[in-house]
């Protein structure tokens, strides 16, 4: 571990008191000019870190993204993969389980992303600073029984779960992925599979995860209406919530084929009991959302027939403007 994650590793299981240089040198076994050469470069990256003569060094909680600080407040012990900028955090998770380089579940996150995805390779607005980008990468064991359905839907209630308790607000659904507050798509869900060339079988799977806990600035016309943000201010850090969407999916992904998780799930879907427009494959369903099955499969009656779709996407929601936008 570098000097720099390791004076943060100390910081964050002494938040909030005062550390002197002494000690933090004696430590970390490295000269008092180290510690101060380290302390500087974290601040110039945006920590906060006050300091006070013949006292020390104060670290609070700020909006820069640490692993040591996340580790710190999660329970679970999957590894953390941080990027300050990467393309898509889906895509470095493929690739690096494709390549043998992530062997366990590992979380991957980033502060900005450059080419954020959402379904049907949609661009996902990902700006520095405002958001959270993360992924899961899963590598399966052979013989594994994945529900997609199930995984996408749990881990929309489990990211529910911690924003309620991070921030205190509660989110709605859209089936399948879509994460909505007051009206505003405010997050999606990307799960994707990972194909093994020679069993022609998955053999690992990503869950993307992207939120908007500030709302995008410059969004283009077409988002305008439908983009929106948590909150105004964060006042909360995002290492927080960080932790606390860990430990929540981790907690799910263990059982979630059981699916425990769907009254809830469905209880704050804005799609049920509405009539829908659906893309599935090639075609366009429009009926009333009756239920999501045990599979988290959405049930829709035409009419004429009730159609069972595994995976699609909501094109319409007919609600008034005042209930929902996206």
């Amino acid at each position: 571990m570098k000097t720099d994650e390791r004076i943060l590793q100390f910081f964050a299981e002494h938040e909030g008191e005062y550390v002197s240089g002494e000690t933090l040198a004696k430590a970390l076994d490295v000269s008092r000019a180290a510690v101060w050469k380290v302390i500087k470069k974290l601040i110039e990256q945006g920590h906060n870190i006050t300091s006070q003569r013949h006292v020390g060094y104060r670290y609070q909680s700020g909006q820069v993204l640490s692993v040591p600080m996340i580790n710190q407040l999660t329970k679970s012990d999957w590894p953390i993969r941080l990027f300050d900028t990467l393309d898509s955090t889906n895509t470095y998770a493929k690739e690096a389980l494709t390549n043998g380089d992530i062997l366990e579940p590992t979380m991957i996150v980033a502060n900005h992303q450059t080419a954020g995805r959402g379904r049907l390779g949609r661009q996902f607005v990902s700006p520095a600073e405002t958001g959270l980008y993360i992924s899961f990468a899963l590598p399966l064991e052979v013989g594994t029984k994945v529900v997609p359905g199930l995984l996408t839907t749990g881990t929309a209630v489990a990211v529910a779960r911690a924003i309620k308790k991070t921030l205190g607000i509660d989110l709605e659904f859209k089936w399948v992925n879509d994460l909505i507050f007051q009206s505003f798509k405010v997050g999606g869900i990307l799960t994707e599979g990972v194909m093994d060339f020679e069993s022609q079988g998955v053999s690992a799977i990503v869950v993307g995860i992207g939120l908007n806990l500030l709302r995008p600035k410059n969004l283009d016309a077409s988002l305008e209406n439908k983009v929106g943000g948590m909150v105004d201010k964060l006042t909360v850090s995002r290492n927080t919530i960080v932790a606390a969407i860990k430990d929540e999916f981790v907690a799910l992904y263990q059982t979630y084929n059981a699916g425990d998780f769907l009254e809830t799930y469905r209880m704050h879907n804005i799609v049920l009991d509405q009539i829908v427009t659906v893309k599935y494959g090639r075609n366009l369903v429009t009926g009333t959302a009756k239920s999501i099955n045990n599979q988290g499969y959405l049930i829709i009656d035409t009419g004429d027939d009730v159609i069972t779709i595994d995976s699609g996407e909501v094109l319409k929601v007919n609600l008034p403007e005042t209930i929902y936008r996206g």
